[in-house]
């Protein structure tokens, strides 16, 4: 049986000191009429050389093709100008198989799995980082610690944090807002850790999270994070809001979702609108809406892809719109190796699209702003309902 261990009481004391008011990592303004960006989980290649994944690596190659703008003298598959992603949002487990371990050169692992994997002109933009639960079986703080480094584009100033993002087709003309809240799920639904890869059986790995570990440390720091979230949701008024987290909600593949963040997250998205909830986590792709809801699940950065053993406890009154998995995990028979989600948002509409490795799409949808879905109910300045 594979060996189990909490994340230790003290880096749970140590992250909770660091906790502050969670950073904007980003706020501008851009003159443009779409803005567009990436979104992969689980790509954080492997705790052996070469330090990455045959997957992940086609899966930058893919990303980077659909990063890419196609200017007025070429055209998209729909024949329609398309401009360069802005940023990529990662979605936490950015280093396995335990994240940065005390006897691993960072650096090293650094660049092995991370700029040289993402080395295309076209990924060279903001990455804006949340960790994942491989991610806390290690040093966590190393990974905020790099975006300190000059002229970098990893960015992970705090454990939550926000990205707003501004646009208008000229200047001084209607803006749109699209704002995505990186959230800690690990702070708020806990995490267990296993013995290292090579060890490793995978009885009880699909385990939930436990939820919070008991001790006062660990329960003020949950408390603290959703805390901020719902106070970050209340404050917003983005015309597009999405909030980006580690652990899924709800899944189909073979965790499962979470029962934590089913209890205390989103009854908070829900209240407030949210567009749609991105996470990884599971290593397959799925898009399920409920009760006015969009969750976005993309977990195949460095392979793919697990089993759909909990389809079945989906909720009802759901709507499964589109899942990718194998039949059991790892059989190869979807033929899928990798993939990444992209996002185009004008005005009118998000277009949110399923990328398998190589770039081609294999899912998409469209997504309406928030003016057009929610009204305040009369005297409530806070409670959100769909129309």
């Amino acid at each position: 049986m594979a060996k189990r261990r909490r994340t230790p009481p003290l880096a749970t004391a140590i992250i909770l000191a660091l906790l502050s008011t969670p950073a904007l990592a980003s706020s501008e303004h851009i003159e443009a009429s779409r803005l567009r960006f990436l979104a992969l989980g689980d790509w954080g290649g492997q705790d052996t050389y070469p330090y990455y994944t045959e997957e992940q690596w086609e899966t930058a190659q893919g990303m980077s093709r659909v990063a890419a703008a196609v200017n007025n003298s070429g055209a998209d598959e729909n024949g329609s100008h398309r401009p360069a992603a802005e940023f990529v949002v990662s979605l936490g487990d950015n280093f396995y198989w335990n994240g940065f371990q005390e006897d691993v050169d960072e650096e090293m692992r650094f660049q092995e799995t991370f700029e040289k994997v993402y080395h295309q002109t076209e990924l060279q933009l903001p990455w804006y980082i949340i960790g994942g639960n491989h991610d806390y079986c290690g040093n966590i703080t190393k990974q905020l610690e790099f975006s300190q480094n000059p002229n970098t584009r990893w960015t992970f100033p705090d454990f939550n944090h926000r990205i707003v993002k501004e646009f208008s087709a000229y200047e001084n003309g209607p803006s749109v807002k699209l704002e995505i809240i990186m959230i800690d799920t690990i702070q708020l639904a806990g995490n267990i850790c296993f013995a290292p890869e090579s060890e490793f059986s995978a009885a009880n790995y699909f385990d939930p999270p436990p939820g919070p570990a008991t001790d006062q440390v660990s329960l003020e720091q949950a408390a603290t994070t959703l805390d901020w979230i719902a106070n970050a949701l209340e404050e917003s008024d983005a015309d597009y809001l999405v909030v980006a987290g580690h652990y899924p909600i709800y899944s189909a593949c073979s965790h499962g979702g979470t029962p934590e963040l089913i209890k205390s997250l989103d009854p908070l998205l829900k209240q407030y609108g949210v567009t749609a909830y991105i996470s990884g986590h599971e290593h397959c792709q799925f898009h399920f809406a409920h009760e006015n809801m969009n969750y976005i699940l993309s977990g195949t950065g460095h392979d793919c892809c697990y089993g759909s053993d909990m389809k079945k406890f989906l909720p009802e009154g759901g709507e499964l719109k589109y899942l990718l998995a194998d039949s059991t995990d790892y059989s190869s028979s979807s033929g899928v190796r990798g993939g990444f989600v992209s996002f185009d948002v004008t005005r009118d509409e998000m277009i949110v699209a399923i990328h398998r490795e190589n770039g081609d799409v294999l899912y998409d949808t469209t997504l309406l702003p928030r003016d057009q879905r929610l009204r305040r109910r009369e005297g409530d300045d806070v409670a959100l309902e769909v129309e």
